[in-house]
């Protein structure tokens, strides 16, 4: 997570904050966390979200069948086909309760121990064999919502710092009605941003780019 965060600040350094205001997203509202969003749509630096969602589709093309009970891989995780199927017809709102719960319940297990090393990205199907961290729920969540059908935009996966905690932390946010949700691996129900006042994003980031968060109070040249 560090070097991700780490990552989100250097280029916030590097491009000028004019040139990030005129790619500002024109994507749903609210603004994530009462902060001032700069969108571009250049997420290649991001190799971390990049490297899984190619290692995603490889698995994919490889899977051929879902998984028999004695068979872990190279297939689709039963789990994971039963889910997509228990999905279809839900309403969106439906649709985000029953992923959080589903993906919740698997373990919290560190990069570290799964890995060797301290922040692997995993892919769905590597989460649902063997657990994982934070940016792994979230991840595991993103991408069965939009199997799902739920649109890249309104779905967003966020590295944020958790002030409460004084730790950096991911999540799942999901745009429904013009409320921002959170699905969390440390919240047992789906809240709004609203509710988690102890969050400060970093960045979020889909399938059409990324968002730099900045404060909402601060003031900035390009905005001058």
């Amino acid at each position: 997570m560090r070097l991700l965060r780490s990552l989100a600040l250097v280029l916030a350094l590097a491009l000028p904050d004019a040139a990030l205001a005129a790619n500002h997203g024109s994507g749903p509202t609210p603004a994530l966390f009462g902060t001032r969003e700069v969108y571009s749509p250049d997420s290649s630096a991001f190799f971390k979200w990049h490297g899984m969602m190619d290692r995603f589709a490889a698995e994919r093309r490889s899977a051929g069948t879902v998984c028999a009970a004695d068979r872990l891989e190279p297939c689709e995780p039963a789990e994971w086909a039963a889910l997509v199927a228990s999905l279809k017809g839900l309403d969106l709102r439906a649709k985000i309760e029953r992923v959080n719960a589903a993906m919740n319940a698997h373990p919290y297990i560190p990069s570290q121990v799964n890995w060797q090393e301290s922040n692997h990205w995993e892919t769905p199907f590597e989460f649902l064999r063997k657990g994982g961290q934070c940016q792994d729920y979230a991840i595991a969540k993103y991408l069965l919502l939009r199997e799902s059908g739920v649109p890249a935009s309104a779905l967003r996966l966020v590295v944020l710092r958790d002030t409460r905690l004084g730790l950096d932390h991911a999540i799942t946010v999901a745009y429904v009605g013009g409320e921002a949700l959170v699905l969390d691996n440390q919240q047992r129900s789906v809240v709004p941003t609203t509710s988690l006042g102890h969050y400060r994003p970093y960045y979020s980031i889909n399938e059409q780019g990324w968002w730099l968060h900045r404060d909402a109070g601060a003031r900035y040249a390009a905005a001058e």
